[in-house]
Parts: structure tokens; C-alpha cells; sequence
């Protein structure tokens, strides 16, 4: 029986391809990307009203570094997303912008008083349309963004944490991390 329930769970990591390389993440409202070699995400919608490469930084399904908060607003719900702002105490400036779909965290841009982005957070299930590897997930994003990948030091990422670090070729800083099963794209300048 043990030879029997070893050979049918083997038989299953096979099939898995990188059963070992990183955790799946998935979602089921973004449309895939017309790849048929990399994983079915994201990264730029067909939105005329994108960012444009002149803002000096990259967007994300039109939302960048470079976006004010009511252009994350904006941006956010016309992808579908319910949007919740947070303001810094005792002033009517935002201080955050979150994104949420079906009441799941989706991401999160954090704002100084002037409304600069600070920090942009996004979850795999803003770019991901079906499962997919954290590791393919992260090298098809580094190829899109123009990130050159840095050594993750032992300390940051281990056990069951997975990292990837990069700088793009626009100077942003990029972190993916997964810890557990699900994976979270930070952007800082």
C-alpha cells in the first residue's frame, strides 16, 4: 500500500513541473496575457489612459509610482476593484489607497502628505488570470520591467519565505515576496 501511495504522490509532483521552484497564485477576474510561453498574467491592460514611459516610472495595469491618489482611485475602480482611502490624522490629505475584490486585499499605494506615492504593494491576484509559479511569475515581471535581479541575502528570505529583488531600468526598487502561499509585489522608488 505505501509503494502504492508513494508512486501515485510522486506521480502527481511530475505533473506539477515546479512543484519545488515556488507557490502557485491565482485569481479569476484579470484577463491573461497573450503569451503562450510565460505565465498568464497582466502586467498592462489595454487602457488607452495608461501612464506613459515619459512619468519615468513603470505602471501596473495604469497604476505607477508616479500616480496621485485619485488617479488610483480612478484607475481602481474602473479595473473593478472596491477602493478604500485612508487619510492622515488631523488632515484631509491621503495618506493610502486600497484596493479590495469581492472583500480580499488586492493592493495598496501609500502616499506622503503631498501625495507622492511612497510605496506600492499588489498582490499576485491583481496581475494573475489562473495558477501560476511565483518563480515564473517573478521572472516574466522582471522581463517586462526591465529588472535587473540582486542577490537575496539568507536572512531576509528563509524557510518558507521566497524572494525575489531587482532594480528596474527606471531606478524603482522591486520586492516579491511569498510567504506561505501567496505572493505580494512591493514597488519603492
Amino acid at each position: 500500500m505505501r509503494v502504492v501511495v508513494s508512486a501515485v504522490l510522486i506521480f502527481w509532483l511530475a505533473l506539477c513541473g515546479d512543484a519545488f521552484g515556488g507557490s502557485c497564485c491565482s485569481s479569476g477576474e484579470t484577463r491573461p496575457e497573450k503569451s503562450s510561453s510565460g505565465p498568464h498574467c497582466s502586467f498592462d491592460g489595454d487602457r488607452p489612459d495608461e501612464a506613459t514611459p515619459a512619468s519615468g516610472y513603470s505602471t501596473f495595469r495604469g497604476i505607477g509610482l508616479a500616480s496621485r491618489p485619485e488617479d488610483v482611485q480612478r484607475i481602481g475602480q474602473s479595473l473593478g476593484y472596491e477602493v478604500d482611502r485612508s487619510l492622515f490624522v488631523g488632515d484631509d490629505a491621503v495618506a493610502a489607497i486600497s484596493l479590495y475584490k469581492d472583500w480580499r486585499f488586492i493592493g495598496r499605494a501609500d502616499f506622503d502628505r503631498r501625495g507622492r506615492m511612497l510605496r506600492l504593494a499588489l498582490k499576485e491576484k491583481y496581475f494573475c488570470g489562473e495558477t501560476i509559479f511565483v518563480r515564473r511569475f517573478a521572472e516574466a515581471l522582471f522581463e517586462r520591467y526591465g529588472v535587473t535581479p540582486l542577490k537575496v541575502d539568507d536572512d531576509v528570505c528563509f524557510q518558507d519565505v521566497t524572494c525575489f529583488k531587482g532594480v528596474s531600468k527606471h531606478g524603482e526598487q522591486f520586492l516579491i515576496l511569498r510567504i506561505g502561499v501567496e505572493a505580494e509585489l512591493y514597488v519603492r522608488p
